[in-house]
């Protein structure tokens, strides 16, 4: 007997160690985290402000959507405007402002003065004043005290994405006293209603939560707050018995840490609300803004209610996709609070009437973790250390970002149904994958990119990583070598200069190479610019020959082409592979009629305390004559205007643009890489696992790029391309056969205009 005393003591001794060293391992991980601070710091990711110019065309409210995001405050034309404050003029208020500075054909005007920043590329108050026509049309855009006419203004930049450490989540660190009694009433009384009397833990709470899960229906967990924290804070979800244990000791080590104030304020920052994309909505601050769009501090009875409900399953009771369970949800919160006379029943029933918030109009994040892998990588290669905490301002068009989501996702939906093999290949699975990347040529900041059909689908960025075969979107490589050289009779090459569309074969170590025009037919001695045009494979491979196969390759590394490229026959019809991103640096120099400069996701860099590490300064190089590149540009507006993408005019894009369609051998790969004097853009579509798909350039990534083009670059002046000294735009007549073929085409020109350098034009045509 003694000795099964002893034994049991030993045994009880042996526990109550155990239990210590387990309480003492818990109370150091507590201790640990909570030294720490509670938070560690962000990494903020800013879109670009938006860039307004004279000539663009903008309906009033999308500025006023911008500023509603801001919380600007509008005010009355005849009261005096502070910093956060815009007033919509009509025009004789416009002209009290503006006085003889007024634009011909005014008729609204907005005005606006900025807010002083502590942090921010913009840190001054400014007054700023956009003058519109009847149209929307921006006539001038002002700025300064006193308002003077700028080429631009910019709107400010926007917080659309945010990292703790490598996990994506957006939060908005607030202090209980900035958050509404309404709000804490709420979550209390549906959640924890003895939480200021409890220790960490509820017996009674637990005891409840049993019974009704013997009785059925959803689990219940019993937890208090205190442990609902401790959930959130420093364990997993899991459901295991020593995962609750485990929750209820630390809760009661928590408990001695931190008062009930600061216990609350934790669990408000950290308590997950929901999901926008891959990012987690983590605390009261940032689901305010994501539900209502309003900061905490502005959330009413309802809204409050409301976010309570969603604390006990965001997803069950989201009011944007479930809508009957969040309003019943919010009803039992109201209704508790009214039983613990927290709100009156008027209250109550007045509550539950409000409406549901609806679900916003767009959400940036669901493609938009593209672009933040894209500005994370950088990040690293400019090795700017993010462990304390960054405020980073990048290139991204948050409009620009939205409208090519959108065609991306309209246009392969529409492709799936039309086109057989790509529906087929859908139905065992294998989906069509695309990627769009644009900038602004101007600056090489690129402002939109989608890296594939979903984020969710597939993490891996096309734009950045996918390399593939390019095809024709080579071509104009081929003939901008060209146009750096002469023929073999000596002559300067034009894009008049007479080329040989026909069968040929070419002889190089030991083989033999004949290039094949898509239709099969050929096309004999053509103008050159109709060879770039018409992507006539033959026309292009003899001139490519013709120039040098290394000049090829040498004008391509020049434009930005870092991938290896061989001196082969091939490579004339784009028989290698690129990336996305190379494709837009080499189309953005031809933008830029010749000039390289580095594309970039990132304008800024600062730290926590509004320091700047880092400014985006980019070194201009000239990569070619920019006479040369300027007649290449007006070869390529033909692709648009009469050439393979004469369908994107058709479909109603009419901005001056020039462009390029590309199809690989057994169509794997179908690309668009176009331009105007404001944007580029590349379009790409295709099979991860390189199966065809039927698809030319023309039907399948122009469609994607046209619908971009035309619902952002749009808005853009319709202005032409400037040509630089020493050249000329003329007139000449179509090719007589080409005439021919399309004489039933009432829209086809009579003539069209191309660019030469000055006394290489022909002598009879009319020139600009």
């Amino acid at each position: 007997m003694r000795k099964f005393v002893l034994l049991s003591l030993s045994a009880l001794t042996l526990i109550i160690i155990l239990m210590l060293s387990w309480f003492i391992h818990l109370n150091r991980v507590i201790s640990t985290r909570l030294s720490e601070r509670q938070f560690a710091p962000p990494v903020d990711l800013y879109s670009a402000p938006e860039k307004i110019i004279k000539g663009q065309t903008f309906e009033k409210v999308f500025f006023i959507d911008i500023l509603k995001r801001h919380k600007y405050r509008q005010r009355e034309p005849n009261q005096v405007l502070r910093e956060g404050d815009y007033s919509l003029l009509g025009e004789d208020a416009c002209a009290e402002v503006l006085g003889d500075r007024l634009p011909n054909g005014t008729i609204n005007c907005l005005h606006m003065v900025t807010r002083k920043n502590s942090f921010g590329p913009s840190r001054e108050s400014v007054q700023q004043l956009v003058a519109m026509d009847e149209n929307q049309l921006i006539l001038e855009v002002f700025s300064g005290e006193p308002l003077e006419p700028r080429l631009f203004i910019e709107l400010e930049p926007e917080l659309f994405a945010q990292f703790y450490g490598s996990t994506p989540i957006l939060r908005q660190i607030t202090k209980l006293k900035d958050t509404p009694v309404l709000c804490l009433n709420a979550l209390l009384a549906i959640e924890d209603s003895a939480f200021l009397e409890h220790r960490g833990f509820s017996i009674t709470g637990m005891g409840r939560a049993l019974l009704r899960n013997i009785r059925g229906g959803r689990l219940q967990g019993g937890s208090t707050l205190t442990q609902q924290l401790v959930k959130n804070y420093f364990l997993t979800s899991e459901r295991t018995l020593k995962r609750k244990v485990t929750e209820i000791a630390m809760a009661l080590i928590l408990e001695a840490h931190l008062n009930k104030d600061e216990i609350l304020e934790t669990y408000l920052n950290v308590i997950y609300m929901g999901q926008n994309g891959p990012f987690q909505i983590r605390g009261y601050g940032s689901a305010a803004k994501h539900y209502f769009n309003k900061d905490l501090e502005e959330l009413n009875l309802s809204e409050c209610a409301l976010m309570a409900a969603i604390v006990n399953g965001p997803g069950i009771y989201s009011p944007f996709t479930q809508m009957e369970k969040a309003k019943a949800r919010r009803a039992k919160v109201l209704g508790r609070m009214r039983e613990l006379t927290m709100i009156s029943p008027e209250d109550e029933q007045g509550a539950s009437e409000e409406d549901l918030p609806k679900k916003p109009p767009e959400v940036l994040t669901e493609t938009a973790p593209y672009f933040v892998d894209a500005v994370l990588n950088q990040l690293q290669t400019l090795k700017i250390d993010s462990e304390k905490g960054l405020r980073v301002y990048t290139t991204l068009n948050r409009r620009a970002q939205q409208l090519a989501t959108k065609s991306v996702a309209k246009s392969l939906e529409r492709i799936e149904k039309d086109f057989k093999k790509v529906k087929e290949q859908k139905e065992k699975k294998n989906l069509l994958e695309t990627c769009l990347i644009s900038a602004d040529p101007n600056s090489g900041f690129i402002q939109a990119l989608v890296g594939g059909r979903g984020y969710k689908v597939s993490q891996f960025n096309r734009a950045i990583s996918g390399h593939r075969q390019v095809g024709s979107i080579m071509k104009p490589l081929v003939y901008l070598a060209a146009l750096e050289n002469v023929t073999p009779e000596g002559n300067p090459y034009t894009p008049l200069t007479s080329i040989e569309d026909v069968k040929f074969t070419y002889k190089y170590e030991g083989q033999k190479w004949s290039p094949e025009n898509y239709d099969k037919k050929y096309r004999g001695v053509i103008p050159m610019y109709q060879g770039l045009k018409d992507s006539l494979n033959a026309a292009t491979a003899s001139v490519g020959v013709s120039v040098g196969l290394s000049s090829v390759v040498d004008i391509a590394r020049r434009l930005g082409v870092d991938s290896k490229l061989l001196p082969l026959p091939s490579i004339t019809l784009g028989a290698f592979e690129l990336y996305p991103i190379e494709v837009l640096r080499a189309y953005t120099t031809l933008a830029r009629t010749g000039s390289k400069i580095d594309l970039s996701f990132v304008r800024a860099v600062e730290d926590l305390d509004a320091n700047i590490i880092y400014i985006n300064h980019y070194e201009e190089q000239i990569a070619t004559a920019p006479e040369n590149v300027a007649v290449l540009v007006g070869m390529m507006k033909q692709t648009l205007d009469t050439g393979t993408a004469r369908a994107a005019r058709l479909w109603g894009f009419t901005h001056p643009a020039a462009g390029k369609t590309g199809t690989t051998s057994d169509m794997r790969d179908s690309w668009f890489a176009g331009f105007t004097p404001y944007h580029v853009a590349i379009v790409w579509l295709g099979y991860d696992n390189n199966e065809p798909h039927g698809l030319t350039g023309a039907s399948g990534a122009l469609p994607i790029w046209t619908d971009y083009m035309k619902s952002y670059a749009s808005h853009f002046p319709p202005i032409d391309f400037p040509i630089p000294e020493n050249t000329v735009r003329v007139k000449v007549k179509p090719p007589p056969q080409e005439v021919d073929e399309n004489k039933r085409d009432p829209n086809w020109p009579t003539e069209i205009e191309l660019i030469f350098k000055s006394g290489t034009e022909p002598a009879a045509a009319a020139t600009e």
